[in-house]
């Protein structure tokens, strides 16, 4: 068996599953989700904005080639009851051949009317 295949094995036999939306088409996928750790430590920028509490966190995502990821997919990944928005992604290549998505994902907030500045 092939480095290749056995990397995607892995993500579909042990990954979680995960729902990628973008714009009218939903995607049902296997893909690893964790918490990015900065430098050991547990986040220290916690910030509060106008939406509400953020708490600056960012998490990687290892998923399968086929979900690459764009900056004007606007893509919503739901996974284990929280959703996420791509902050940016690339993907892996060994042997000239692609072999894994990866991508640094931020939690989701959704745009509440309030968030919006006034005339």
């Amino acid at each position: 068996m092939s480095f290749h295949k056995s990397v995607r094995e892995l993500i579909e036999n042990y990954g979680s599953t995960v729902e990628i939306k973008r714009n009218d088409e939903t995607v049902l996928s296997k893909a690893f989700i964790q918490p990015l750790r900065y430098r050991s430590s547990v986040y220290k920028d916690k910030m509060i904005s106008m939406g509400g509490f953020s708490d600056g966190r960012y998490y990687l995502y290892l998923g399968q080639v086929e979900n690459e990821f764009s900056r004007a997919d606007n893509a919503i990944i739901s996974c284990n009851g929280k959703k996420y928005t791509v902050h940016t992604s690339e993907v892996f290549e060994l042997s000239n051949k692609a072999l894994y998505v990866w991508a640094v994902l931020l939690p989701y907030k959704q745009q509440r009317q309030d968030d919006y500045d006034t005339d």
